[in-house]
């Protein structure tokens, strides 16, 4: 926001007062008038300068001038990228703002807006926005980048929001590291083969234009005797029995590779509040074991589905992935890859019993005489650790559901004949995901994306209150039980019994709402029935087919009848429809909150804003037997994933 204002010379407060008698004197005055034009901020003080910090902000001005029509110009027309305007122009007295966009570069920026009448500038604005703190980084792992022996060209990627330049710490090692082209993200290097009997390294180090910001890294490359045709074949069993760190032998292995760069069938990049798919990833095995391979570019990555490879090993990294704790090649330069050559598809190893899973990790396995041992889309997606199974689960209740744990991935549990139990991992991409809920104690506008961009919102009300009641103005927290049988009706307590009873023990939490139909406080719909509202949505750089999932039900006397529509905006007056009308479940009738999947339209795709929403559509109750919808509609974690296909 604003930091700073410098006041002009002239008066400041006074002169709107001044001003208005000029204007009251009578016509035939105007000709002779002095031209003058006066720029001051809302308080009335005279303001020629304005300072922002990195955040940026906005700031109003008033105008006061007898020069008649006047433009409102830039001195250079690149400032119009962080500085934007509006109106451009007018006639005389005026009000208008300026906007300066965040800073993201360590530099700072200084702008002027110039009052231009008839082509010549009668006033100026000076605007100044600080500089962010310098930042630089590189692709290059801690260990550094290791070469092959017979010299290769590679390309470092660098992000920074300042200028800068590579060079060679020891200028001596310009003998065989030659710097080469550059772009602002990336630096290529090229190194010459080794006709030495001595292993080289060249340190080199990436430098932040006037400052004391650098990265550094080595650059290693191996004597003639780890060339390739001097290696020694192993097997995949045989190389990963060797730990964690560099690998100095000479050796390679060879593999069929299993997974596929065209649906990137490999997990994602783990970070803590999400992730990005890359595509350095493959998977290869041989006949004793499979290897997880991440090269050190993802250009590097060229090898297809069922293409047997050799890859060179010497001088490269195992390291342990932080995440699942299984041993990987980490960094693989694409030198290392000797030959890639067609082959046939491998045939999985046949396995019903799970606790033999780790013996095939990275392996392609089929998996006979499973079941989804709470499947994703009948029951509800949580660990069945619980007291019916013997187990006390205790006041941590939501560590226990696997939804709850802030991952961007969800597990599905399997079970085999004998009750052995294992995880599945979907591979789809999170888009956007809400929730999961917390058990807040104060009332919150909306519930807000924990991933992505997005909120969730009622049109019977803005308030999310956290408890289990409320009125028809407010969308509030209820527990969602999950059981094993339908809940039972209690003529005596006059109530429903679900199979746990209204513990915390054996649940996730559902944000819920009522007053459904016709609903006078309703706002953002034109229809008889209200709705959710998913609320500023975007896909902006997702191209493939993008899906959206939710959880929902309804009470007795809740709606059972919806329809997806999406538009634009909140307020739209035309909803296009997604899918066919859809059945909010009776909850009181159902195991757990059904999970409901919607493809989504191409017009949705790589879109910078839109919204969806979930609306009744009949005034009919979810144990279809009244047309009325007087309860209450639960929906659970909402998710937008994509296949980038």
């Amino acid at each position: 926001m604003k930091t700073m204002i410098k006041r002009l010379c002239i008066f400041a407060a006074g002169a709107a007062a001044l001003v208005s008698a000029a204007l009251a004197t009578s016509c035939e005055k105007d000709e002779t008038q002095e031209k003058y034009v006066y720029i001051l901020d809302n308080d009335k003080n005279g303001i020629q300068e304005v300072s922002f910090n990195t955040a940026g902000g906005t700031q109003d001005f008033l105008m006061y001038s007898n020069y008649g029509s006047w433009k409102l110009v830039p001195t250079y027309e690149e400032d119009l990228e962080w500085l934007s305007y509006w109106p451009t122009e007018g006639v005389g007295d005026a009000r208008f703002s300026a906007m300066v966009e965040k800073n993201t570069t360590a530099y700072q920026r200084h702008g002027t807006l110039n009052i231009v009448v008839d082509g010549l500038s009668v006033a100026t604005i000076r605007f100044n926005q600080a500089g962010d703190e310098p930042k630089l980084k590189v692709n290059v792992k801690e260990s550094g980048k290791t070469v092959s022996v017979k010299g290769e060209t590679f390309t470092v990627g660098v992000e920074s929001n300042i200028d800068w330049v590579a060079e060679l710490v020891d200028p001596a090692d310009a003998s065989w590291v030659t710097i080469g082209d550059f772009t602002p993200v990336s630096q290529t290097f090229t190194c010459a083969a080794n006709p030495g009997s001595e292993p080289r390294e060249a340190q080199v180090r990436i430098r932040a234009y006037g400052t004391s910001v650098s990265c550094v890294f080595a650059i290693m490359q191996a004597d003639r005797s780890s060339a390739f045709e001097e290696a020694e074949k192993i097997t995949v069993a045989d190389l990963l029995a060797m730990g964690e760190g560099k690998i100095a032998r000479n050796v390679y292995v060879a593999g069929s590779v299993i997974s596929d760069r065209t649906t990137r069938n490999y997990p994602v990049a783990y970070s803590t509040g999400g992730g990005e798919q890359v595509n350095n990833t493959m998977f290869i095995q041989d006949e004793t074991g499979g290897l997880w391979i991440e090269f050190d570019d993802a250009a590097d990555n060229t090898c297809d589905l069922n293409q047997v490879v050799t890859l060179h090993m010497y001088g490269q990294h195992i390291e342990r992935d932080a995440y699942t704790n299984g041993l990987k090649i980490a960094g693989l330069s694409s030198t290392a890859v000797q030959s890639a050559v067609a082959g046939t598809p491998v045939e999985p190893v046949v396995i019903d019993d799970l606790t033999k899973l780790p013996a095939y990790e990275n392996r392609l396995v089929t998996l006979r005489n499973v079941e989804f041992a709470l499947p994703y889309g009948t029951l509800v997606n949580i660990n069945e650790g619980v007291s019916y199974l013997g187990i006390k689960q205790g006041a941590a209740y939501q560590a226990s559901a696997d939804y709850n744990d802030l991952t961007i991935e969800y597990g599905h549990y399997l079970r085999d004949a004998k009750g052995n139990t294992a995880k599945l991992y979907s591979l789809s991409k999170t888009v956007m995901q809400i929730g999961p809920w917390t058990d807040n104690a104060g009332a919150m506008q909306s519930v807000t994306a924990s991933v992505g961009q997005g909120q969730l919102k009622h049109s019977v009300g803005e308030d999310v209150l956290g408890s289990t009641s409320g009125n028809t103005q407010q969308m509030y927290l209820a527990w969602a039980h999950a059981r094993c049988t339908a809940a039972t009706w209690d003529a005596v307590k006059n109530a429903w019994l679900p199979a746990y009873g209204n513990t915390k023990g054996v649940q996730y939490v559902a944000v819920m709402a009522q007053g459904w139909w016709k609903n006078t406080a309703a706002v953002n719909t034109d229809t008889d029935g209200c709705c959710w509202i998913l609320s500023n949505l975007s896909t902006k750089g997702f191209t493939g087919q993008i899906s959206l999932q939710f959880t929902a039900s309804s009470n007795t006397a809740g709606p059972m009848y919806f329809q997806m529509e999406w538009a634009d905006t909140d307020n739209a007056k035309t909803w296009t429809p997604i899918g066919n009308e859809y059945v909010a479940s009776n909850w009181h009738n159902s195991i757990a909150a059904p999970e409901y999947l919607f493809v989504l339209p191409d017009e949705l795709k790589d879109r910078e804003s839109f919204s969806i929403r979930l609306r009744a559509t009949r005034q009919r109750n979810a144990s279809d037997t009244e047309n009325t919808a007087s309860g209450t509609s639960r929906i659970g974690v909402v998710r937008m994933s994509c296949l980038d296909l």
